[in-house]
């Protein structure tokens, strides 16, 4: 942490995928003792970091076409391991991710003295204080002159004030609390007034007080109103601040604020890329270029290749090829960027459909055909492919602030992504990897068609499709907006994915959280993709247990099918989720679905949990009752 731009201080641990999925750059993370908002790319430091850059093409082509060409590579987070006998203030605690406390507003736990941070993270009134290096967690800021602790050794500790402001925009700011109990008007004390924050204890934050010493007292339940028309009344409009980069927008904001709690989950919203390990299939060079790319894709030209490697040991398996052929892979990868971001998951389904075409014994990659699908089951499936190994590539290109992109994967011109550096062209994004298994199912599109031409038809479908165009609409967003509807097979493949999540969390030992999905449903240009990707990866080396692929064997699939169908019929807060249907007026984009029955942790959902619906899978619309794909298998199953 930065308690100013010269001073660095350890004061706490994050895990890789956090850094991606929750903790990113420009969002507020909670320590123990205090929040901090984790800075731009401008202020990490690799330079003493062990870790090397992240290689894999096809994501950094993507998000170059988003990001531009000066991206140059993936890297993951700074991390340098302690040494044997090094002191707790060694070089290790000065290697990491750069934050800085935020909001600077805290609040006395003892006398409810409101005040801000200065700069050098001191004010007069609130010190910084970590007198166990050996426990950075235990980091946090004091109110060292205390009118309630004078006689105390031990000084109360001074927490973050509970409200920062924030507009659609990615901008966020500090709460104007001076402005807001005065009303706009200057204190009857000026600069002697002081503020108290009173929080009765309640959960509420519309309960929460501010005092002035002067006489003046408002409660934040005017700031905490669900109006816009209010929201302007009462709070300033937005000034443009990026507090992780420590400036304002060029051009400003003038946006609606709007006043949120810390913690609250859409102050930040990670915009990702992300890609599955494919290996080469016979191109020894492009392989070869691949392993090496992180050292190569800087090389300006074929003499610069050349002395790279003849000195460079790394590139010792350069030595025996072609210069020129070598040179010419390098400069059609470099040239090589799309005008927009490509749909990665074409040729991760060609390989998850015929496994046998890869390379054997690679050790990122390894996937084999079980012998038939599950008794019972044949309408359903075609195949099930037991994935052994699996490596996937995970890139942050930016960040939402109140609403989430409508995909969480790249997006286009769809995402008002807020920068990541000061000037909006980095040169690097973080990124992390990790390896694992999992289950690919290729369903049946004969069965698919044949439930597509009901479910086109039907009056249902016309409704979501409706609900998804003004879903847009309200966003402001691009269209034709009907170009991005993800289609109706997708919404049925979507829908089995989080049915089949919860089932295998409770038979394989991982939680529901651990388990992601990949779906590949498109139906368009040509391709006839059907199959759902149900897989757990660890940022370990060694990857997972196998918990997970041990459930591709027909019998145990069978038994989760089974189970995932039947428990599709209810839901503990029918008949409210079963009868559920969207309208334009309700703003959702999910059907027969809730948390109580089809929901999905962030981390496992591509889409935020939208474009899901039990009545597109099993009987519970009498009114359309040819919608469900279960009447289209002719029920379940006999039990075997």
């Amino acid at each position: 942490m930065s308690t100013d731009d010269k001073q660095m201080i350890r004061v706490g641990t994050e895990r890789p995928n956090a850094l991606l999925f929750t903790g990113g750059v420009g969002a507020l993370v909670d320590l123990p003792n205090m929040s901090v908002i984790v800075r731009g790319l401008d202020y990490w430091d690799h330079n003493k970091s062990q870790l090397t850059d992240l290689t894999e093409p096809r994501l950094l082509r993507n998000v170059r076409a988003v990001l531009g060409r000066q991206v140059e590579a993936l890297k993951p987070a700074p991390f340098l391991e302690r040494k044997p006998g090094e002191k707790p203030t060694g070089d290790h605690a000065r290697v990491g991710v750069p934050v800085t406390p935020f909001p600077r507003w805290m609040r006395c736990s003892r006398c409810s003295l409101l005040h801000p941070l200065a700069g050098d993270g001191s004010s007069g009134a609130f010190l910084y204080r970590n007198n166990n290096p050996y426990k950075p967690d235990e980091a946090r800021f004091v109110h060292e002159n205390c009118p309630q602790a004078r006689q105390s050794k031990v000084k109360p500790s001074a927490i973050p004030a509970r409200f920062v402001l924030a507009c659609k925009d990615g901008h966020l700011d500090e709460f104007p609390y001076n402005e807001y109990v005065h009303r706009g008007k200057d204190c009857s004390k000026g600069v002697d007034g002081k503020l108290e924050f009173h929080d009765p204890g309640l959960n509420a934050g519309s309960a929460i007080s501010i005092y002035c010493s002067c006489g003046a007292k408002r409660t934040m339940r005017d700031a905490l109103k669900h109006h816009s028309e209010w929201w302007n009344e009462v709070l300033p409009l937005c000034r443009g601040r990026h507090p992780h980069l420590g400036k304002f927008a060029d051009e400003g904001c003038g946006k609606t604020v709007r006043a949120m709690v810390l913690g609250a989950s859409n102050q930040w919203f990670s915009v990702l890329a992300r890609a599955l390990y494919i290996p080469d299939q016979g191109n020894v060079l492009s392989e070869l270029v691949t392993k090496h790319w992180p050292k190569l894709a800087g090389v300006a030209d074929r003499a610069e290749l050349g002395s790279a490697v003849k000195y460079a040991d790394d590139l010792r398996p350069f030595r025996d090829l072609d210069l020129d052929d070598v040179w010419s892979e390098i400069a059609k990868r470099q040239d090589d960027v799309p005008a927009e971001p490509e749909d990665l998951t074409a040729r991760e389904y060609h390989a998850l459909v015929d496994p046998g075409s890869a390379k054997k014994g690679d050790a990122d990659y390894e996937a084999r055909i079980v012998g038939h699908v599950p008794p019972g089951w044949e309408a359903l499936l075609t195949r099930v492919v037991a994935v052994t190994r699996l490596r996937e590539t995970k890139a942050l290109l930016g960040f939402t602030r109140i609403d989430a992109p409508e995909y969480g994967e790249v997006d286009g011109d769809n995402v008002k992504r807020a920068p990541m550096t000061r000037s909006g062209k980095p040169t690097w994004v973080p990124a992390a990897v990790t390896r694992g298994e999992g289950i690919f199912l290729q369903l049946d599109t004969g069965t698919l068609q044949a439930w597509e031409a009901v479910a086109e038809a039907s009056q249902h479908m016309a409704n979501l499709r409706r609900a998804h165009r003004q879903w847009r609409v309200n966003r402001a967003l691009d269209g034709p907006h009907d170009d991005y509807w993800p289609g109706d097979r997708y919404l049925l493949l979507h829908t089995l994915s989080h049915l089949l999540i919860r089932e295998i969390a409770l038979e394989c030992g991982y939680s529901s959280a651990s388990i992601t999905e990949r779906i590949y449903g498109t139906t368009r240009e040509g391709r006839d993709e059907a199959g759902i990707l149900l897989y757990t990866a660890a940022s370990d080396s060694e990857g997972t247990l196998g918990g997970l692929v041990r459930l591709a064997q027909p019998a145990e699939l069978g038994r989760l099918l089974r189970a995932a169908f039947s428990n599709a019929r209810r839901c503990s807060s029918d008949p409210l989720c079963g009868d559920y249907r969207p309208s334009e007026t309700e703003d959702s984009l999910h059907g027969a679905a809730c948390h109580a029955c089809t929901f999905a942790s962030e981390t496992s959902c591509q889409r935020g949990n939208r474009f899901l619906d039990r009545r597109l899978i099993v009987p519970l619309d009498p009114e359309e009752p040819k919608l469900d794909l279960l009447t289209h298998l002719g029920g379940l199953p006999a039990s075997v």
